[in-house]
């Protein structure tokens, strides 16, 4: 039995047992893409799939409001995702006895467990040396020539907050930039606006980002946000000895 096989059976084994209303997993959509699914029936729990191209944070969707009413859940959970919904306990935004986790990295599935245990068992993952070989070369740059680069991916932001969406951390049910009353940021797409937008996600989800890339794949001008979130994690971990989502006793960094 392939390890998609045994995901899906356990699945359909949670949900009929009726130990989960929910599986959050993947799908594969009618143009090959990867995407989230939400499995409710044994029909869908049959589709799930897991590879290299299911990029999406599972745990961002812990947070809405149609799928905490369906708890208790279970989740296809890569490291990344089981740091998230670490952080998102500590943060009390999710209360993890109502998740089952389903455990899946490149080493295969290993069978559903509880999240303390998924938690106990996690092992920092191992960080993508592209994005690190490309930060020391930005920050050997000087200061003037690292604001022209930023300025320059800054500029082709659209605002669709599509990075906002998929990551676990944003969880606000009013996000700063809705606000205007007043209004502290400009909702156009140009200058200071996106640059003030930009500075304030990245510096939001500091000491609580947990490095999984959903907010780089998602946006679609392909601006490299992953290298201001590594900068800021190597921040967090310089200033104050702390990484996001490895340690379930932490106090959160910001709190």
């Amino acid at each position: 039995m392939s390890f998609v096989e045994a995901l899906r059976r356990d699945a359909a084994s949670l949900l009929t047992q009726g130990r989960v209303r929910l599986v959050l997993g993947y799908r594969i959509a009618g143009n090959g893409r990867r995407v989230p699914a939400m499995a409710t029936s044994l029909a869908a729990a049959e589709k799930l799939v897991y590879d290299e191209q299911c990029k999406a944070n599972l745990a961002a969707y812990l947070s809405k409001p149609h799928i905490a009413r369906r708890t208790p859940v279970a989740i296809v959970a890569t490291p990344q995702v089981v740091r998230a919904l670490v952080v998102l306990a500590a943060e009390s935004q999710l209360n993890g006895e109502q998740v089952i986790v389903l455990p899946v990295s490149a080493a295969g599935y290993s069978g559903p467990i509880d999240l303390k245990s998924a938690a106990a068992a996690l092992a920092k993952p191992d960080r993508d040396a592209g994005i690190l070989a490309k930060l020391k070369e930005l920050m050997a740059m000087p200061p003037a020539e690292r604001s022209k680069f930023w300025a320059g991916q800054f500029a082709r932001c659209t605002r669709c907050y599509a990075c906002r969406a998929n990551c676990p951390a944003c969880y606000c049910r009013q996000c700063i930039v809705e606000k205007n009353q007043p209004q502290w940021i400009s909702t156009a797409a140009r200058g200071h606006g996106n640059f003030a937008w930009q500075m304030i996600r990245a510096f939001h989800t500091t000491g609580r980002c947990v490095e999984c890339g959903a907010c780089e794949a998602a946006c679609p001008a392909g601006i490299p946000l992953m290298l201001l979130n590594v900068y800021l994690a190597d921040e967090a971990a310089r200033e104050f000895g702390y990484e996001a989502g490895l340690d379930p006793a932490a106090e959160p960094l910001i709190g």
